[in-house]
């Protein structure tokens, strides 16, 4: 075999590096760019590297079961397309061929030796004792569908690919002046004092004439602009639509209620304080405190502790992380401190419990519904999949979702008119099954194709028939006249507002007035911020204002919208506060970032030289063949 070769030597054998992921994602690659036409069997060409159908699918199953990772669950073709997936492969397929055909240029390659010496590292087919299991690498080979030689072949590939990227993502040390620029441009905080101005600081707009309305109605169309509008017609086949075909006893749902009382009763929770020790001497020593009369906050903060160290919140038993705690915390009674305890994992505590909320029980009549719902759900799956293919057989036979529905006595429901969101035009939502998947590919359909149902999981699946589509249409200005008129009194009078403002600050600038003066003039008080990060808000100020005040000096004034409808701000940036020095820790860890975002851009700006040098080109033709042969 393949592998015998290589094992030739080699004192231990290899795992599997995860080949479903390469070394980074090649989302930098522009595929927009990428032009159509090649030949009927490659599929995608990058100067002299050629990717084939078996490439093709190959990359496509490893993008499916991250995806599928990703989402915990196993996603459909169809799933994953809707998310992304032909994008995702074909990125990764021009990014590795890109990579291979510079590495081609440059004669490089790598050694049986040097690639054994890779592998081994990866321990995903290593025991315990961190020895190979020839059993899992073949199992691996087996779900992939991959031969020995495959796979080596890939690993090869990959190993070399690696070796490019990371070397080019080495950086050197970062310079100091670059970590301190960037801690004060993330830490660095502004105070600012302001006063709000309210609309009712100018006067109401006069009314518009007939040319400002169209004017500002030409200006906006997009506010004026009904969007596309879909009628879709549904079947919608779920445990709870199949229940009328599924039996279940009184008898079966009280012995699954006894079976599984616990689940079913509400637990006993507690507020929860614990102090640890570093020793039983200095926890006995606090513990004859609190019983000499110290009150337990106190005995913590005394101890170099806050309350939000100490205070666990409220808690169920199984809500505490070590049993030996939490077995002594629900012992005590309400108010109660605990002598020093020793936890499993080997903590040394008081607890202190407070708030004692007693569990319920509940009784089998208040949970018999949920009892009912988890027992249909493991029993409706075999009538779900039958009524699959009955649906899927008639709808095969030429029939439209509503004579589908009819023949077969099923729900059959029209959602009218509703948005990509689920709106409608009056801003209702209606309910719609499924609703984020099902508008996806219903808008991403047309009128009379016959649509793959929506995999709802366990709630089934969703047949949709897009029944009507209402293009999208810019409403005619005799129709939203009064709207018009209403948002350009409104736009009208902050234009104004804003002039406004700006006069004052310049006027502040100059010293001719002052926040105080401004503030009595419109019966408002100065309020002052809490020290802000770029990122930070505070009440009434918004990011805008605090961007803007990063953007002026020290004791500068500015103006921006305000978080009252309609009001601005005048603020003076009153406090330039700079950062603390960076602690070891923490310069440490943003040079590290650092690291990072310079790696990111180089290798970005690799992936662009190798676009500009490179000739791509995919065959768009043989791919849509190759995807819908698969969808199918």
């Amino acid at each position: 075999m393949a592998l015998d070769s290589m094992r030739k030597g080699a004192s231990r054998f290899f795992g599997v590096i995860l080949i479903g992921l390469l070394v980074v994602s090649f989302g930098v690659w522009g595929i927009a760019d990428i032009f159509t036409g090649y030949g009927s069997q490659t599929l995608v060409k990058v100067g002299d590297t050629e990717v084939n159908r078996d490439d093709y699918l190959q990359v496509q199953r490893e993008v499916l079961q991250g995806m599928s990772g990703q989402a915990g669950r196993t996603m459909s073709l169809q799933e994953a397309r809707a998310q992304g997936l032909d994008a995702q492969v074909l990125e990764r397929l021009v990014g590795g061929a890109a990579l291979d055909t510079h590495a081609q240029d440059l004669g490089l390659g790598i050694s049986d030796d040097k690639l054994l010496e890779e592998i081994m590292k990866d321990p995903g087919l290593q025991d315990d004792a961190g020895n190979f299991n020839g059993a899992m690498l073949q199992q691996y080979l087996a779900q992939m569908g991959m031969s020995e030689q495959t796979f080596l072949e890939i690993q090869r590939e990959r190993n070399l690919r690696r070796q490019i990227l990371s070397t080019l993502g080495q950086t050197v040390a970062t310079p100091d002046l670059l970590i301190d620029a960037l801690d004060t441009y993330n830490n660095q905080t502004r105070t600012l004092r302001y006063v709000l101005v309210p609309e009712s600081a100018v006067d109401a707009s006069p009314d518009p004439t007939e040319t400002d309305l169209k004017s500002f109605y030409d200006n906006h169309q997009a506010e004026f602009t009904q969007p596309e509008y879909r009628t879709i017609g549904v079947i919608a086949v779920s445990p709870e639509t199949v229940k009328d075909q599924v039996e279940i006893s009184e008898k079966e749902l009280k012995d699954e209620y006894e079976a599984n009382k616990a689940e079913y009763d509400t637990p006993e929770k507690r507020h929860v304080y614990q102090i640890s020790f570093a020793n039983t001497e200095d926890a006995k020593k606090a513990y004859d405190e609190i019983k000499g009369g110290k009150d337990f906050l106190e005995v913590a903060k005394a101890g170099g502790m806050k309350e939000s160290d100490v205070d666990l919140g409220v808690l169920t038993r199984t809500g505490m992380v070590d049993p030996v705690l939490a077995e002594a915390a629900f012992k005590l009674e309400d108010g109660g401190v605990s002598e020093p305890v020793t936890g499993k994992l080997g903590a040394i505590a008081l607890l202190h419990v407070s708030n004692i909320i007693p569990g319920k029980e509940a009784s089998f009549d208040k949970v018999k519904p949920e009892i009912e719902k988890k027992i249909l759900a493991s029993r409706a799956e075999s009538v779900i999949f039958d009524t699959h293919d009955r649906i899927e057989d008639e709808r095969a036979s030429g029939a439209t979702l509503e004579e589908v529905a009819e023949k077969l006595d099923l729900p059959y429901k029209e959602i009218e008119k509703v948005d990509a969101q689920g709106n409608t035009a009056s801003g209702v939502q209606p309910e719609i099954p499924q609703k984020q998947k099902l508008l996806q590919e219903a808008f991403a359909s047309d009128v009379g194709v016959e649509n793959d149902p929506v995999d709802a999981g366990d709630e089934g699946f969703v047949w949709y028939d897009v029944v009507d589509i209402t293009p999208q249409r810019v409403r005619p200005f005799e129709e939203v006249k009064t709207e018009v008129g209403r948002m350009w009194r409104q736009d009208d009078r902050q234009k104004r507002l804003a002039e406004y403002t700006a006069k004052l600050v310049t006027e502040l600038d100059k010293g001719e007035a002052t926040l105080a003066d401004i503030a009595k003039k419109h019966e408002e008080d100065v309020v002052t911020t809490q020290p802000l990060k770029r990122s930070g808000m505070a009440l009434n100020v918004l990011p805008q204002a605090v961007a803007q005040a990063f953007s002026l000096p020290d004791k500068a004034y500015g103006s921006a919208e305000a978080g009252v409808q309609g009001a601005r701000i005048l603020f003076q940036v009153a406090e330039v506060t700079p950062p603390k020095a960076l602690d070891g820790p923490a310069r440490a860890e943003l040079e590290r970032q650092l690291k990072v975002f310079i790696s990111d851009d180089i290798l970005s700006q690799y992936f662009g030289a190798l676009q500009d040098r490179y000739q791509v080109s995919v065959n768009h033709e043989a791919i849509n063949r190759l995807t819908g042969a698969e969808q199918q």
